[in-house]
């Protein structure tokens, strides 16, 4: 990275607009929950965001991400291929109950113990997760993730330093103000670290070549 000069910047109206930057999130799956990811995509921001993952209910049996579930059509399929379809159960939120389907499945063993058979819930979020996991499949997608990761922890870590991991403030203003302040102060300490020099009105970021 480097600092240019103000006098060897190019003018603005020669150069034309600036394209457009593509805005991404970087982040391991303790941010990748459904409002978060929803959140995400009306900002629209691209995800490299490592899904939630949870254990089976039933060691090496199913879990919920071997049911194909299809939010808009209203059904889910099972991995023994019976589908059912959503049903309404509360606020933004329905259930597939596969009930007496499970009964003679070949699979219940590793899918379900209740009597009542399996039962998905899929809430409002359910295709931001899909997208977010269909985009995490993406081998250069998780190449990236493991590049950058590293260099994310490490800045959060310089931010937190200290007294710093909890706000000091009441009211989103006054932390907001001191976390510009406080990011600002560690991105200067950062420059200085990196060989910054400040002459004749200019920063200048020296870099190995």
């Amino acid at each position: 990275p480097r600092l240019l000069a103000a006098e060897t910047a190019e003018p603005a109206a020669q150069a034309g607009p600036a394209p457009a930057e593509p805005r991404e999130v970087l982040a391991d799956s303790a941010y990748a929950s459904g409002p978060a990811l929803e959140a995400y995509a009306a900002g629209g921001w691209e995800t490299t965001v490592k899904p939630i993952s949870r254990p089976p209910r039933i060691p090496g049996g199913f879990r919920r991400g071997d049911f194909a579930v299809d939010a808009d059509a209203g059904n889910v399929t099972c991995p023994a291929g019976r589908t059912v379809e959503l049903r309404p159960a509360g606020a933004r939120r329905r259930v597939a109950r596969f009930g007496d389907r499970c009964g003679a499945c070949p699979q219940r063993a590793r899918c379900t113990t209740s009597a009542a058979g399996r039962t998905i819930s899929v809430d409002a979020y359910e295709n931001h997760r899909a997208a977010n996991k269909a985009r995490w499949a993406d081998p250069a997608v998780r190449a990236s993730y493991r590049r950058r990761r590293p260099m994310v922890e490490r800045s959060i870590a310089w931010l937190t330093r200290g007294k710093s991991r909890r706000v000091p403030y009441r009211g989103a203003a006054a932390n907001a103000q001191w976390l510009a302040v406080r990011a600002a102060a560690v991105n200067l300490v950062r420059l200085t670290d990196l060989g910054t020099t400040h002459q004749h009105g200019a920063f200048t970021l020296h870099t190995a070549h």
